[in-house]
């Protein structure tokens, strides 16, 4: 969240009568805190300042800081942690425990993998020390040379999960590192404390660090026994039935050592150039959302890398072609793909040969390809636009010709349109010698007002014209069929009174968007107010807010509510930036 710059809106000393009410809010997140460690944590004799940024995704954060060292930051109504607090409190929140190989991983970017969290050889639940962690609950990772903390984030499954998981999958969700733009916020540095490793985990040598993959000699503290055990020899009291379980787990554990050692295992030029060519195959062959055309730029981030098998990681950097232009250049030479400029610097994908040689002998077994969650897509509240039409009983004898089942009032798909067209002229023979024309019969005559040939594509428009416009906006909570042609979602700027500026948007409704619900959204993020009213002239709700907010309230339809940018109009009257 705070890799990329983030800006200071404001930065003001906290009262002394909210300074309670800081600290108050402290202890209840971390009730472990004693009163002389809030007191140490909060030096009376100290400033406390509150100072409000706004990161690269335009939300509006809440930083604490004493001495310019940032020591806790609000998000979602949680107050989370710094790397400076965990130093001074390392005890407070659970600490994931993972290699000094994939520290380089998470200061890049990347979230924490379960096959790299480490556990006591004697233990087999997660997480260590048998403490139970809840899903989105607070917690940290650290490493095995260094029990200091060097990432904040949130658990992505509870323990319960991360046990029924087989230990794969994603375990934290990273927001803050150390060395991020919030850890060095107002100009603040420091290395990190050397602390030690973790108290459970011990090695022979103090620099006798095993690689990735490989099963370290380490051994349980003393302190982790309870005062009523003793040891025992190995196998003793020991059925038969615990001993294959402790060869299964033992299998387990290698197989996810082996995982991770594969993940961060260098590839060779040709290994990526190699993996490169197969993520881009996949993506044009079997890729279940792909629609052209589609920005070379989206094209790579949400098809190619989505693509990539499980286990490797795609960098076209290490590749020979170092960036992807060089590589789709290659691919339209070879005539695989058409890639046009549709503005000046911005480049599509418009159409993919898929009579190519190399597309057609790729393959890929079903199992390995890719596949449309289902159950995903209607959980996440991602609405689906499909455009549609009417049929009219002008339209029904085309029709209904080869498979009567259409009826007046029935909604059909644009593309169910063309396929009903073609397979009527094909049978009747209404193909000019011109194979680019029509010679339209008395059922076409009626609807194109012509009897002379006439092209394809204006067949098509014709009948689509004859019908009535209709679209389903489908969320996960309901369907909504609306008429006419989709009305995007405009948002504009308009003056009032004393010449401010308010935000308009409009026909939100539309797209299944609670209105009330947004304007509470836009009034929290912005700290402006709101209102909801019908305007003359127009059967939809309009939302007012406060100041020109366009860029605020574009990305929170686009990356909350996941509505299509081509349904979203008026990103042009967002503010300037100043150069």
């Amino acid at each position: 969240m705070f890799r990329k710059p983030i800006k200071i809106k404001s930065n003001t000393p906290v009262k002394s009568s909210e300074r309670k009410h800081v600290k108050d809010k402290i202890h209840k997140q971390y009730p472990t805190l004693t009163e002389e460690d809030l007191n140490n944590l909060l030096p009376k004799k100290e400033g406390l300042n509150c100072v409000k940024i706004v990161t690269a995704s335009n939300e509006i954060i809440q930083v604490y800081t004493v001495l310019k060292r940032p020591i806790c930051f609000e998000l979602h109504d949680k107050i989370f942690p710094t790397i400076c607090l965990l130093w001074q409190f390392p005890n407070i929140i659970h600490n994931f425990t993972t290699h000094k190989e994939v520290m380089n991983f998470i200061y890049s970017g990347a979230d924490l993998m379960l096959p790299g969290v480490l556990t006591p050889p004697a233990q087999t639940s997660l997480p260590k020390y048998g403490c139970a962690i809840q899903k989105d609950s607070i917690v940290a990772i650290n490493l095995s040379t260094n029990k200091a903390s060097i990432a904040v984030g949130f658990a992505t499954m509870s323990s319960v999960e991360m046990e029924a998981s087989g230990k794969k999958g994603k375990c934290v969700s990273v927001i803050h590192t150390y060395g991020d733009k919030l850890f060095t916020l107002e100009g603040f540095d420091s290395p990190i404390p050397q602390m030690g490793p973790p108290e459970w985990l011990t090695f022979q040598k103090d620099d006798d660090f095993p690689p990735l993959g490989a099963r370290p000699k380490r051994k349980l503290s003393q302190n982790l026994s309870s005062p009523g055990d003793t040891p025992q020899s190995e196998g003793a009291n020991n059925s038969p039935a615990d001993d294959k379980e402790k060869k299964e787990e033992s299998i387990d554990n290698d197989k996810n050592m082996l995982e991770t050692n594969e993940i961060t295992k260098e590839m060779t030029i040709e290994d990526v150039d190699e993996l490169l060519y197969n993520c881009f195959f996949t993506a044009i062959k079997y890729s279940k959302t792909l629609t052209l055309p589609i920005l070379t730029s989206n094209f790579y981030k949400l098809q190619m890398l989505a693509n990539c098998p499980p286990g490797k990681t795609l960098d076209i950097k290490k590749s020979s072609f170092k960036k992807l232009k060089p590589f789709l250049d290659k691919m339209c030479k070879e005539n695989i793909i058409v890639v046009k400029e549709m503005k000046k610097g911005v480049e599509s994908i418009v159409e993919v040969n898929k009579s190519h040689p190399k597309f057609e002998g790729f393959y890929v077994s079903p199992e390995e390809r890719p596949r449309k969650n289902q159950e995903d897509c209607s959980s996440s509240g991602t609405p689906s636009v499909i455009e549609s039409y009417v049929v009219t009983n002008a339209v029904l004898p085309i029709l209904n010709f080869s498979r009567p089942k259409w009826q007046k009032g029935d909604t059909i798909l644009g593309s169910d349109v063309r396929k009903y067209i073609r397979e009527y002229i094909m049978l009747r023979n209404c193909q000019h010698e011109n194979s680019k024309l029509v010679q339209p019969d008395e059922a076409l005559s009626s609807i194109c007002k012509n009897t002379n040939p006439i092209a394809w594509e204006e067949v098509y428009e014709k009948v689509c014209d004859s019908m009535k416009n209709c679209f389903k906006v489908q969320t996960n909570q309901k369907e909504i069929l609306n008429k006419g042609k989709v009305s995007p979602i405009t948002i504009s700027v308009a003056n009032r009174s004393g010449n401010k500026k308010v935000t308009l948007v409009d026909n939100l409704e539309l797209f299944g968007v609670k209105i009330l619900e947004f304007a509470k959204e836009c009034q929290h993020g912005v700290a402006a107010s709101t209102s909801v009213s019908i305007p003359p002239g127009k059967k939809t709700e309009q939302l007012l807010v406060q100041g020109n907010q366009v860029l605020f309230v574009y990305n929170l339809l686009v990356d909350k509510y996941q509505i299509p940018k081509r349904y979203i109009r008026g990103l042009e009257n967002a503010p300037k930036r100043k150069k």
